[in-house]
């Protein structure tokens, strides 16, 4: 039998435990990883409020074997059309490097997936507006949506610059999310007053959290407005064993209280690696024999902000073989999700 992610979450086991993950979530996330392959990068999206359960699961596509796979999976609809497409050598998608399907896992049955598209360095608004968006969303974006769209992109300044669009449809309406790279706390804030003034206040309370973070994310959401959910993430070249500030940023989550300590310890501890000899009865030796390893690291931290309502914190845990790609950030994760 080919690989799968459940094979690496099985391998994953004794790290799958509370405070972190609930065994209701723990058992959702097997359901569905049992039909995805094992051979790409997987990162479990995990809610850092004490209490909060919801564990969500993404799965990155880097080649087109991988795409083409996925594709047959969804006949006949707009995921399979667009996979189907961009495995297509020198088409009109080649320049997305990478795709990724999020999975909210907030209900038993699986959902559909919200597909996220990693875009080139040097991006093309025509290309973006003209062919991606329409092949994403089985047709064009609306007459408002695409101004706004464009008003966001003329808004970017200096080295930032887009770096995904995902398609939300899969979580109801029509909005698309831009996430923009590169822009520092106080950048943040001006080009929200250009775009979304309505979103400055919440971000300007949640903004210090990431002060002295690298490697810093916006996201917005636009449908026939800018939405008022607006997203802060963040990250560190290196992995918590060499770098204090990821403990410095996840302290002042818990003195804010979108953080407990058990779940900010457990986070801490997630980057490591299994293989047979740490794992000899989980280890999937059928599919792998004795080799290889499945290597664990934090990805990144998000804050979601929203007007009146107090600020969300998640963790990004990735997980799976080791990324020797080109793709393996440095904008994202550090293993990107």
């Amino acid at each position: 039998m080919p690989l799968t992610a459940a094979d690496w979450l099985a391998v994953l086991a004794p790290q799958l435990n509370e405070p972190l993950f609930d065994p209701v979530a723990v058992g959702r996330l097997r359901r569905v990883a049992q039909a995805f392959p094992g051979d790409c990068q997987g990162t479990l999206e995990v809610r850092l409020a004490p209490g909060a359960r919801q564990v969500d699961l993404s799965l990155r596509l880097l080649t087109a074997a991988q795409a083409a796979a996925l594709a047959a999976r969804y006949p006949a609809s707009a995921t399979g059309a667009f996979l189907s497409s961009w495995s297509e050598p020198g088409g009109p998608l080649a320049p997305v490097r990478s795709v990724w399907l999020e999975y909210d896992l907030d209900r038993e049955e699986e959902p559909s997936p919200i597909l996220c598209v990693k875009l080139p360095a040097a991006l093309d608004a025509g290309w973006l507006l003209g062919t991606l968006l329409p092949a994403l969303r089985s047709g064009p974006p609306a007459t408002r949506q695409r101004a706004l769209i464009l008003t966001c992109l003329e808004a970017i300044s200096g080295s930032a610059r887009l770096l995904y669009v995902f398609d939300l449809r899969a979580r109801g309406g029509d909005a698309v999310r831009l996430e923009i790279f590169g822009l520092e706390p106080g950048q943040m804030l001006r080009y929200l007053r250009r775009v979304a003034p309505g979103s400055v206040s919440a971000v300007a309370e949640a903004a210090p959290l990431f002060e002295g973070v690298e490697r810093l994310h916006l996201s917005l959401d636009i449908g026939e407005e800018v939405l008022p959910r607006i997203g802060i993430e963040g990250s560190f070249p290196r992995q918590p064993k060499r770098e204090s500030r990821w403990w410095e940023l996840f302290d002042r989550l818990e003195s804010r209280g979108l953080c407990s300590a058990g779940k900010r310890d457990a986070a801490l501890a997630w980057p490591s690696y299994d293989s047979f000899w740490t794992a000899p009865e989980q280890w999937p030796v059928a599919e792998l024999g004795p080799g290889g390893s499945c290597v664990r690291s934090l990805s990144h931290v998000k804050v979601v902000c929203r007007p009146d309502r107090e600020p969300e914190a998640k963790a990004y845990l990735v997980f799976g073989p080791l990324d020797r790609s080109s793709d393996a950030a440095p904008e994202r994760h550090s293993a990107e999700h």
